[in-house]
């Protein structure tokens, strides 16, 4: 039995990420054109982008929970609510951590890696979603994010810069600090844990778990209020404390509630 379990989540592995994949180039030549031709303003076709985005996004971790590759737990979800405005950061273990914040959250704007804007088959989701490209300019990236804050948009980040070290180790980077005290803004912080861990750095698709799925439990957590590092007259110095109180935040939050 186990064989046949462990062969069937590996057949619907490959097939959950094979329709991600053509998905995302068939919706990048159909829907997100017919959108773009739309005679609405360019804020809302972005709206309506990012909610074609978020739907499908859903529908995939749906698909993948219902044929048995995984299990997820969600708590804290009230905190996203009705708040399309939230700077949401989170670590970021896996390949599937976009995703997931993607569906759950009210539309924001998200920070995507070159490689995905390169990727054929979602360049044109992530373009047409109006998402920053991380081009590995970081003053540039963080004006771009600062920015969009201060415009009153959501945003995605992930402090590390890429996915977290299997072992758990994060290795946080400052600047999101610097976005956050630049647009004086509250960050709502996002614990992920996978277990078995998967989907990883040094992990391709096909290396699941041997003998069950892999479960997710993702906490959201309360707000850091910002106001209390803008009192530090030393910007670096506010950002370095900053940076450490975040990744504490992470800690407490990686331990999965009932």
């Amino acid at each position: 039995m186990h064989k046949i379990n462990y062969y069937w989540r590996l057949f619907a592995t490959f097939w959950a990420f094979s329709l991600f994949g053509l998905g995302g180039l068939l919706m990048g030549i159909t829907v997100f054109p017919v959108i773009y031709l739309l005679p609405i303003n360019k804020k809302n076709k972005t709206q309506l982008s990012r909610r074609v985005v978020r739907q499908s996004f859903s529908l995939f971790i749906s698909f993948m929970n219902t044929v048995g590759i995984m299990n997820y737990k969600i708590n804290g979800l009230e905190r996203l609510k009705g708040r399309d405005d939230l700077f949401i950061i989170a670590n970021h273990p896996t390949l599937l951590d976009v995703v997931f914040l993607i569906s759950m959250a009210e539309l924001p704007n998200c920070v995507i890696k070159q490689g995905v804007w390169n990727n054929p088959f979602m360049h044109c989701v992530v373009k047409a979603a109006g998402f920053i490209e991380n081009s590995g300019d970081a003053e540039v990236l963080v004006d771009r994010c600062a920015g969009v804050l201060k415009s009153n948009d959501g945003l995605i980040l992930f402090p590390e810069g890429t996915r977290t070290n299997p072992d758990g180790d994060m290795k946080m980077r400052r600047g999101c600090a610097h976005i956050a005290l630049r647009a004086q803004k509250n960050l709502t912080p996002i614990s992920i844990t996978c277990d078995p861990i998967t989907l990883t750095k040094k992990h391709r698709w096909y290396n699941i778990p041997k003998n069950h799925k892999f479960s997710y439990c993702i906490n959201i957590g309360k707000d850091i209020e910002i106001e209390q590092f803008l009192d530090i007259n030393d910007f670096g110095k506010s950002a370095r404390v900053l940076t450490v109180h975040m990744k504490d935040q992470f800690k407490k939050g990686m331990k999965c509630q009932n």
